[in-house]
C-alpha cells in the first residue's frame, strides 16, 4: 500500500484514489519544523511516517527531469523520480485551514451604555 499524504483534508493514496508521488519529512531540523509548522501538525509524535504528496508542492519545486549530457556536448532532458529542491516547503494547501493552531481573535467585549445610546440616536434619527 503506498503512503498516504500527511496533509489534513488530503485523500492522496488513500484505497480508490489515484497515485500521488509523496516525499518524506526532511531529516534537516530547521526544514522539518518548517514543513510541520506550516502543515499545521506539530501534534505529529511518531515522524517516520509522516508524508506529504506532490499536490502540496509549487511546480518549480518538484524535479521532474535532468539535463543528460551527449557525446556532441549537447544536453538532453531525461525524465527521473521526483525529487525535490534543497528548501522546498509544502505551501499548497486548499484542504488545510489557515490558521488552525493559532488562538482565534477574542471577541470585541459589548458596552451596554455604548449600546444604548447608539441605538438611541439611531431612534430619533430615523423618520
Amino acid at each position: 500500500m503506498p503512503n498516504t499524504c500527511s496533509v489534513p483534508g488530503c485523500r492522496s493514496n488513500y484505497s480508490g484514489e489515484p497515485y500521488t508521488p509523496v516525499f518524506r519529512l526532511p531529516s534537516n531540523s530547521e526544514l522539518r519544523e518548517k514543513w510541520l509548522r506550516g502543515l499545521h501538525r506539530e501534534d505529529i509524535e511518531d515522524l517516520k511516517n509522516v508524508f506529504v504528496c506532490s499536490n502540496h508542492f509549487r511546480t518549480e519545486d518538484v524535479i521532474t527531469e535532468m539535463d543528460m549530457p551527449q557525446p556532441d556536448g549537447s544536453l538532453q532532458k531525461i525524465s527521473r523520480r521526483r525529487i525535490l529542491h534543497k528548501n522546498a516547503i509544502p505551501c499548497l494547501l486548499p484542504s488545510c485551514p489557515k490558521y488552525p493552531s493559532s488562538p482565534s481573535p477574542k471577541p470585541e467585549r459589548l458596552d451596554r451604555g455604548k449600546i444604548e445610546s447608539k441605538l438611541f440616536f439611531q431612534a430619533r434619527t430615523e423618520p
